[in-house]
C-alpha cells in the first residue's frame, strides 16, 4: 500500500467510525446525551462536541479551506443530538470528499508532504491526518464506555470491522 491508499483508508476509517458512533447515538434520550458521567469532557454531548470541533479545525487546515459551516447561534445548540449530528455528518462528508483527492498519486503526494502549522510549528500533513484519526479513535472509545455506562452497547468501530467492509466480507458477529 502507497502512502496515499494508506491515507485515504485512514481518512474514509476515522469518518465511517464516526457515523456509526452517531448512529448508536441515536438510541439515547437528550437526558442521557447530556448527562454527566464525569468523564474528561462530562458528558457524551461534550465528548462528541469536542470530537467534532477538532475533527473541524483539522479539517480546515488539511483541506486548506473552510469546513462550511455556520457557527452555533449559542453554546446550548449541540445539546440537541440532532443539530449535532447534521453538522457532524456534513463535515463527515466533506472528510470523505478530502480522501478521494489522495485517489490521484500525485496529488496525494503533494497533499501528504505539504506543510501545515500546529501550534506554532510546521508538519506534514500526513502527519496531520495520522493525528486525526487517533483523536477520533481515542474519543469515541470514551464514547462507547459512556454508552455502556448507560446500558446501552456501542457498534463495532474497529478498524478490521472497516477492512471486512471494504472487502465485501460479511462481518462474523451481529450488532448489539
Amino acid at each position: 500500500m502507497n502512502l496515499a491508499e494508506y491515507l485515504s483508508t485512514h481518512l474514509r476509517y476515522s469518518a465511517w467510525a464516526s457515523r456509526r458512533t452517531l448512529q448508536a447515538l441515536r438510541r439515547l434520550s437528550e437526558e442521557e446525551f447530556n448527562r454527566n458521567l464525569g468523564a474528561s469532557f462530562g458528558s457524551i454531548r461534550g465528548t462528541l462536541e469536542h470530537m467534532f470541533v477538532a475533527d473541524r479545525v483539522w479539517f480546515e487546515k488539511l483541506a486548506g479551506e473552510p469546513a462550511g459551516l455556520d457557527e452555533p447561534p449559542d453554546d446550548d445548540y449541540y445539546s440537541t443530538f440532532s443539530n449535532l449530528e447534521n453538522d457532524y455528518r456534513f463535515l463527515l462528508t466533506r472528510y470523505q470528499l478530502l480522501a478521494s483527492l489522495t485517489d490521484d498519486p500525485e496529488l496525494a503526494l503533494r497533499f501528504a508532504y505539504s506543510q501545515v502549522k500546529v501550534h506554532g510549528s510546521s508538519i506534514p500533513k500526513w502527519q496531520g491526518v495520522m493525528n486525526t484519526v487517533s483523536h477520533a479513535t481515542y474519543h469515541r472509545g470514551q464514547i462507547a464506555s459512556m454508552l455502556r455506562q448507560l446500558g446501552h452497547a456501542p457498534l463495532e468501530t474497529d478498524i478490521i470491522r472497516y477492512y471486512f467492509e471494504l472487502e465485501g466480507r460479511p462481518w462474523p458477529y451481529p450488532e448489539p
